[in-house]
């Protein structure tokens, strides 16, 4: 008979949560628990005294301190018993408390703290924030340093926002004067500059916001970001034809010996960036150059490249790289900060992929200062730098099949990057996809490829089903917002747990409850969200 009222109690309780609707605040609240302030001088004890002669100490316990500076305690209550709002107001009114408050989870808010942040809508408007809740870049899942190769005029690679992110040549003795690792560069330590065949860049107003687009140093308390916050630039100036090929050899002699030897040498790049190109001649009049791309994505590597600053359509009057056929090419023409087709831009719905931030970029300038750059080389590093963000997430099946099988993986993150773009009216008509790159919505597509399912609300499997310890809850969502709820009740229909939590985005969606403290007995496990209420039972011994 007690089996049965208290599971009657229980189906009341549920029942009712099922129907209440809470408010976003709410469902933050800690449950069963209050911070206060005390007054300078009030020990606990007499905290705890004057709960007694308030009858308030059978609700509330006194948990433990949290801020010594400040007198700032912990107190626990029963959530089921008490309400907390007409608790906390009890609380406020003892003469020993400052202040008190309930106790919240706090919203993750993944912002670098790079002073002119707030100029670069560019990262808003194709969602890099939302990413960077994920990843900020920089190394895959199985620690891979991912490097991202920019080509370009020259660059500064003392900016303050640069050199940290600057690839380093570790096989390369500094100015010994030999080639160390034997692939016809000698000191090749930060790239190289084809032009003059040496180991030193010219500092170039190009090449410089173009590297900082893509991969200027986050979240140092300097200047801007880029796309990504950590990721290594591999520079290497070029600036012919001659220049191109010879960097993208270089290009694939250091991805395929990082292939072949599982990241003993050579350097996982998995993109390079074309912020240059050669208007109006399509790619069947350049074949040793256009050859390349294909040549690069057989080790793994893409390349993000802008279409000319002119307005015409490649379809009919050519543009290189952007009418080059390659799979592993990714073409971008260029939008400004209203989502609008720059009017100096070219287009095509067979060549041209999607559109990306240009016009009013905010980025690094040489001589450590910044500054509006655009055009659609301020484009392409935007496309370039979204490849290397999304090779960081952490996803163990892109990373390893980044090297058992580089060009596939290769392929998976373009499909993911074209499919995942925002649709614009300024893009239709004018580009393949009729879209601006969105890299949040690429990582989404991803989560399938990563194990990473959605569907209905479910509780898959409560394991292991008796236990005397830890009760793992294996279960599917329709979506990765913060709007879940677990909680476990007794027999009695007891709250004894209660989290709000979201679900991980990249790898199962497994939740640990502890009932190392729970008495013998059976237990009901609850699973709130989607508009659904889910309840199994759960045996502790």
């Amino acid at each position: 008979m007690k089996k049965i009222i208290a599971l009657f109690c229980f189906c009341l309780m549920t029942g009712f949560s099922l129907w209440s609707q809470t408010t976003a605040a709410e469902q933050d609240i800690v449950p069963g628990e209050l911070l206060i302030q005390l007054k300078a001088g009030v020990s606990v004890s007499q905290f705890e005294l004057e709960l007694s002669q308030h009858n308030l100490n059978k609700q509330l316990s006194y948990a433990k301190q949290i801020g010594k500076r400040s007198q700032t305690h912990l107190l626990r209550y029963d959530p089921v018993v008490s309400v907390a709002e007409e608790l906390l107001a009890e609380v406020q009114q003892l003469p020993s408390v400052i202040a008190a408050q309930l106790n919240y989870y706090v919203q993750s808010r993944t912002e670098p703290n790079d002073l002119n942040f707030s100029e670069q809508w560019d990262m808003n408007i194709i969602d890099a924030p939302g990413v960077w809740d994920i990843t900020t870049g920089g190394v895959s899942a199985r620690g891979d340093t991912i490097v991202l190769a920019i080509l370009d005029s020259g660059f500064d690679i003392e900016h303050q926002d640069l050199r940290e992110s600057v690839w380093y040549n570790r096989e390369e003795i500094p100015n010994d004067g030999l080639d160390n690792e034997g692939n016809g560069y000698t000191d090749d330590i930060v790239g190289w500059n084809f032009k003059e065949q040496i180991n030193i860049h010219p500092i170039s107003a190009h090449g410089t916001p173009v590297a900082g687009i893509a991969g200027a140093t986050g979240n140092n308390q300097l200047g801007v970001t880029g796309v990504n916050w950590n990721v290594k630039l591999m520079l290497l100036t070029t600036t012919q034809v001659d220049h191109v090929i010879s960097a993208y050899e270089y290009v694939i002699d250091q991805r395929e010996r990082y292939n072949t030897s599982g990241g003993a040498e050579g350097a996982f790049v998995v993109a390079t960036n074309a912020s240059f190109g050669k208007s109006r001649f399509y790619c069947d009049q350049l074949p040793l150059w256009g050859q390349m791309y294909d040549l690069m994505g057989a080790v793994g590597v893409l390349t993000g490249a802008g279409v000319a600053n002119e307005t015409y359509n490649v379809e009919n009057e050519g543009d290189m790289p952007t009418t080059c056929p390659s799979e592993f090419l990714i073409t971008t023409t260029n939008t400004d900060i209203n989502d609008q087709k720059s009017i100096i831009a070219a287009f095509g719905t067979t060549s041209v992929d999607m559109g990306t931030p240009g016009d009013g970029s905010y980025t690094i300038s040489p001589g450590n200062t910044y500054g509006t750059f655009g055009g659609t080389s301020a484009s392409a590093p935007h496309l370039t730098g979204a490849i290397g963000l999304l090779y960081s997430l952490p996803c163990s099946t892109i990373a390893e099949r980044a090297l058992s099988n580089p060009s596939q993986t290769a392929i998976d993150i373009k499909n993911a990057i074209l499919g995942g773009v925002d649709p614009t009216n300024s893009m239709e008509g004018k580009t393949v996809t009729g879209g601006r790159l969105n890299i949040f919505n690429s990582m989404v597509l991803l989560q399938g490829l990563c194990g990473s399912t959605t569907g209905p609300l479910e509780i898959i499997r409560v394991y292991p089903n008796p236990t005397d310890e830890l009760i793992q809850i294996l279960i599917e969502t329709p979506d990765f917002e913060d709007s879940y709820q677990l909680r476990a009740f007794n027999a009695l229909g007891q709250l004894i747990f209660q989290q709000n939590f979201a679900p991980i985005r990249f790898g199962p969606k497994l939740m640990r409850i502890s009932a190392a403290q729970w008495s013998p007995g059976v237990y009901f496990i609850e699973l709130n969200g989607a508009g659904k209420h889910l309840t199994t039972q759960v045996v502790v011994y």
